[in-house]
């Protein structure tokens, strides 16, 4: 996410955007009002004004217009649950790309919105809904700034200086668990989606590239953008886009293509050829085809305490040798990969690592 300028940093700290969750739970009055392009870098201090989405009965719930979307395998952030929505101004659309982010109008916004289920193991859990971020458009740039949510989910307040809360759930073993989960401050959004420009992570062909249950009824996700006008230049065909499997489900790809498209989503973003972590020489995108580029055999260029003495990215045949996956087991700043996102070890995407390089054959000089 990128910070905004100066002066709009001050607009909303004049306006007392800056101070958090608020715990007033009176409901805001009632609100008619339709979705409107933003024109400005400045951000209302409040989401309601943004008019595109609020909670009610529990969940999110969507003004007319804004059109859902999910992806393929998410990135893990602390067993949060997302939910993400997507609006254009009418009678613009975006435009597709193969292997790049998708190109999106001026005006367009996006929100996604982070909340905690009490028992993970409940068909039904209660919620408490942490965040909502919203990403907008202006004159060829991005700009973004989280929302959190008061006790309640009532309203939503600008929170440009981000915060850490103490969330605890049980997961699905049972066990009891305790997230400290970020709110990320603006500068702190760069981190993952600056790639020489800023970029919407999420928007790319292989993580769209699947069927959504629409209220109109189930569709792929590229298609019903086309359907829609929202999106240019996609193949007729979705089995001609690119498409990454679900990393949790065993039916939508081998080990390995699950295991690089879980990396692809909660590493690529910085370990590519333009991500903040290029220097590396390491590429987690599931398009690299070259398994050195990909830590196969690959001594890190500057892993230091945080490589735990091992020598390799990727040991074949020994993750308990691999850099990679001792990195996902360590909560501790100077080793824990993601460095930003995560306060928790994500036990099945760590299990399905594993279970790859397990698999993989061959021996390191």
């Amino acid at each position: 996410m990128k910070s905004l300028p100066l002066f709009a940093l001050l607009s909303l700290l004049a306006l007392g955007a800056c101070g958090g969750s608020s715990n007033n739970t009176t409901p805001p009055p009632p609100q008619s009002c339709s979705p409107q392009a933003p024109t400005s870098a400045v951000a209302p201090p409040s989401l309601a004004d943004w008019c595109q989405v609020s909670i009610q009965n529990g969940d999110v719930a969507l003004k007319s217009g804004v059109l859902p979307y999910d992806l393929t395998t998410p990135l893990f952030s602390d067993n949060a649950l997302k939910r993400r929505t997507m609006w254009l101004p009418p009678g613009t659309s975006a435009s597709y790309a193969s292997d790049d982010v998708f190109s999106f109008p001026d005006g367009t916004v996006f929100t996604k919105s982070f909340g905690f289920r009490d028992d993970l193991r409940k068909p039904n859990p209660v919620v408490t809904w942490i965040e909502t971020r919203v990403e907008w458009k202006v004159a060829g740039q991005w700009y973004a700034l989280s929302y959190t949510w008061n006790v309640g989910a009532t309203e939503a307040v600008a929170n440009p200086a981000g915060d850490v809360r103490n969330i605890s759930f049980i997961d699905e073993t049972g066990a009891s668990v305790t997230a400290h989960y970020l709110v990320p401050s603006q500068s702190q959004c760069g981190q993952c989606h600056q790639q020489n420009t800023y970029v919407t992570l999420g928007t790319r062909a292989r993580y769209l590239n699947k069927d959504y249950p629409y209220s109109t009824g189930t569709a792929n996700q590229l298609t019903h953008l086309t359907a829609m006008g929202w999106l240019t230049g996609a193949p007729a065909d979705p089995a001609n886009a690119p498409r990454l499997p679900v990393a949790s489900d065993p039916t939508s790809g081998t080990v390995e293509e699950r295991a690089r498209a879980y990396l692809d989503a909660n590493c690529g973003f910085c370990h590519n050829p333009v991500g903040n972590a290029r220097t590396t020489g390491l590429t987690l995108w599931a398009s690299e085809s070259d398994p050195f580029h990909y830590g196969v055999c690959k001594v890190p260029v500057a892993a230091g305490g945080g490589s735990g003495g091992l020598q390799y990215d990727v040991v074949p045949g020994q993750p308990d040798q691999s850099i990679i996956p001792y990195r996902m087991n360590s909560n501790v700043p100077a080793v824990a990969m993601p460095q930003i996102g995560r306060s928790v070890v994500d036990h099945a995407g760590l299990q399905l690592v594993r279970d790859w390089i397990t698999g993989l054959s061959g021996t390191c000089p």
